[in-house]
């Protein structure tokens, strides 16, 4: 209770400050709307047993590509709305649609976790569940990443031993059913927490916990299989892909391809790369290791950031099991020495790849210490390495990417001061153009301090592109939504 009161003490302190700092000028934009250069739309192959990919969950997909054929802002009459789940914190770092075009989110609070279906145009609650309450915050588990699957219900783990599935049930006003909810019983030691759950293409739901033990339950014979990565205290701290020819893994120390053996369902991997790990966790990250999720390529390669030191490189890698090659296809390293992480997958379009910094960000909101960066590197087409395209070293990106091939515009989620000692500035939506790196506009989502306690603080979570042209992004208080309205 202390703890509370002290930040509602600050909180008031800064809402005083901020009134009295009102006359420092925040742009509500910088630079003029554009037109939609459309790019060609890259299919990845059609997962039988999830949603549509730029719809079904965060990171796009069981590819986690990021990538998104929806239209998002182009500058024009651009409206802005911010949907408060706590005044102080209401974590919603992912978002999703129905068939609908409804958008999905799970609120992580003090209070509770609640699994919403909000209107997508006013950001209102349509239907709202509990969820089991977390017994600690130090993990990504209890449901903040979650899956929408072929049947447009949720797929999660809630902090209550076991994978459940959520559905909308429409015949009056809309509410959330409990469609199944599948015990784990001892499958889990004790401490372990799944962060992740996602179906496979045979429809087994594989999941990861931070503990290194990973696993899938088999509908039909309702039986549970695991498998314990081998090396103490290597752990798994973000989501992992999926493709139809095996499950791709990131742990604290490597790259993963697991399958299962057909002779008798065990989970096996089909090879292991090692990166390259600092000697310290670096300020900006979760975890001591990568903070990507892998990210699939075409159909032969995959993508991570690791993290070395003095640079975090993007590695990318052949995916088949059999190479004639070395398994790696190149390693670039990022940013600036010293100054350098990412805490987030990657974007993926064709063999280019767009990765952001995140050095220095503090996840109880603090936007000022972010390091700056942007970069594009592409793979080359005959595979012998990757190139530098183009990089931006002044944008200060506070969420992870999202690429409209109907815009071509790259949208992120970003603070900015008109001066440094200015107490106020501004949220923005910022377009950037994917082929040149260059910015494009901005258009303001909200003013703020940047500090841990503005609401509208950042938790790099992805910028996610509706049905309906909105770009929203999950922030450290709830949900914000921006859209050019006609």
């Amino acid at each position: 209770m202390k703890h509370k009161m002290k930040i509602l003490s600050v909180a008031i302190s800064a809402s005083l400050l901020f009134a009295a700092c009102s006359y420092q000028q925040v742009p509500t934009e910088r630079g003029a709307a554009v037109e939609a250069r459309p790019m060609p739309p890259i299919q990845q192959p059609v997962h039988p047993y999830l949603a549509e990919a730029q719809r079904s969950s965060m990171h796009g997909g069981s590819y986690n590509r990021d990538l998104s054929h929806y239209p998002g802002p182009l500058g024009n009459n651009t409206q802005a709305k911010h949907r408060a789940f706590s005044p102080l914190v209401g974590v919603a770092p992912n978002i999703a649609f129905d068939s609908q075009g409804r958008l999905i989110t799970v609120s992580i609070k003090l209070t509770g976790i609640e699994l919403h279906l909000l209107d997508p145009e006013t950001l209102e609650t349509l239907a709202m569940v509990e969820l089991p309450e977390k017994a600690s915050f130090d993990d990504n588990s209890g449901g903040g990443y979650f899956h929408i699957d072929h049947q447009d219900r949720v797929i999660l783990a809630p902090a209550n031993n076991t994978i459940s599935i959520y559905e909308i049930n429409d015949r009056e006003t809309p509410q959330w059913n409990l469609a199944a909810a599948i015990d784990l019983g001892d499958t889990l030691p004790e401490g372990s927490n799944i962060h992740d759950v996602m179906p496979d293409w045979h429809g087994n739901l594989w999941f990861v916990t931070q503990t290194g033990l990973l696993g899938y339950y088999q509908p039909q014979q309702e039986r549970f299989y695991t498998h314990q990565l081998s090396i103490e205290g290597e752990g798994i701290q973000n989501s992992f892909a999926v493709a139809e020819d095996g499950i791709y893994v990131v742990s604290t120390h490597a790259i993963y391809r697991f399958e299962i053996n057909p002779a008798n369902q065990e989970i096996q991997w089909t090879w292991r790369e090692h990166y390259q790990r600092g000697e310290n966790q670096k300020p900006g990250t979760l975890s001591h290791g990568s903070g990507t999720s892998p990210t699939l390529i075409q159909n032969d390669l995959v993508a991570i950031a690791d993290d070395g030191q003095p640079f975090t490189n993007v590695m990318v890698y052949r995916r088949h099991t059999l190479i004639d090659d070395e398994r790696v296809v190149c390693e670039v390293p990022l940013f600036e020495a010293n100054h350098s992480a990412t805490e987030n997958s990657l974007m993926v379009y064709g063999d280019a790849i767009v990765v952001q910094n995140d050095y220095g960000h503090v996840y109880e909101g603090n936007a000022l210490e972010t390091s700056p960066g942007v970069m594009r590197i592409d793979v080359r087409d005959d595979r012998s390495g990757c190139d530098l395209v183009w990089s931006n070293d002044s944008l200060i990106s506070q969420s992870l990417p999202r690429l409209s091939t109907a815009t071509g515009l790259l949208y992120f989620y970003t603070f900015k001061k008109q001066q440094q000692d200015h107490f106020l500035g501004g949220w923005y939506l910022t377009a950037l153009n994917f082929s040149t790196g260059e910015e494009v506009f901005d258009r303001l989502i909200g003013r703020g301090t940047g500090t841990m306690v503005d609401p509208l603080s950042s938790v790099t979570a992805p910028v996610v592109l509706g049905p309906n042209g909105g770009a929203y992004v999950g922030i450290r208080t709830g949900v914000v939504m921006s859209k050019d309205e006609s």
